[in-house]
C-alpha cells in the first residue's frame, strides 16, 4: 500500500489513532465559533481556534449565512438548514476519504445529497406540538470505487459508525444554553 490514498497520508493517519488510543492526554478535539447577527436575516460567523490534545490552534475563517428572499432574507449566503446539512455532509466525505484510506479502497468519485423537510409551524410558534427541527433527514451516498460491493458495505457502516456529525444528527446532544443580557 502507498503512504497516500485518495489524498490520506495513511500513516499519519495510523499514527494519530495510535496516540490518541493510548495516550488519555490526546483524545480530545474542542471547536468554538462565534456568530455575529448583522440584520435583517443574515449573520457572520468566526472561526478563531480549536483545540486538539491540549493545544490551541488559530484559524481564520468566516462562514456566512442569510435566508431566500421567500423567507425575509436577503439570499446572499446559504441558511443554517443548508450549511446544517453541508457539516453533516462534510464529515461524512471525510469520513468516507479517511475510512476508504484506511482499508486501500480508492475512491474516484463521492458525492452525498441530503434533503429534509420542515414544519414551518413549529418554527413560527404556531403549533405547539410540532417539532420545528427535523423528524427525518434522509440522504443519498453515491460512490464510485473499484471495492467490491461487499468492500463498499464495510466502508459505508465504518463511516456511519465514527462519523461525528453523522451521530449529531441521529442522537440527542446535551444543550447547555446560557443567556447574557447587556442593559443599557
Amino acid at each position: 500500500m502507498t503512504d497516500k490514498v485518495n489524498g490520506i497520508d495513511v500513516v499519519a493517519l495510523q499514527q494519530f489513532a495510535e496516540v490518541v488510543g493510548s495516550d488519555a492526554s490526546k483524545r480530545h478535539a474542542s471547536f468554538n465559533v462565534k456568530t455575529q447577527w448583522q440584520g435583517q436575516t443574515r449573520s457572520v460567523t468566526k472561526v478563531n481556534r480549536y483545540n486538539l490534545a491540549g493545544e490551541t490552534y488559530s484559524r481564520d475563517f468566516e462562514i456566512v449565512a442569510d435566508e431566500p428572499n421567500e423567507l425575509l432574507g436577503q439570499n446572499s449566503a446559504p441558511n443554517p438548514q443548508e450549511l446544517l446539512m453541508a457539516a453533516l455532509n462534510a464529515c461524512m466525505s471525510v469520513g468516507y476519504a479517511a475510512n476508504a484510506s484506511l482499508m486501500g479502497i480508492k475512491i474516484h468519485s463521492l458525492e452525498i445529497e441530503t434533503d429534509g423537510t420542515l414544519d414551518l409551524r413549529g418554527f413560527l410558534g404556531l403549533d405547539e406540538s410540532v417539532n420545528p427541527g427535523y423528524d427525518k433527514v434522509s440522504f443519498v451516498v453515491r460512490l464510485h470505487t473499484d471495492a467490491t460491493r461487499e468492500r463498499v458495505e464495510e466502508l459505508h457502516n465504518n463511516v456511519l459508525k465514527t462519523s461525528v456529525n453523522f451521530a449529531n444528527f441521529s442522537k440527542a446532544i446535551r444543550m447547555v444554553p446560557t443567556l447574557e443580557v447587556r442593559a443599557d
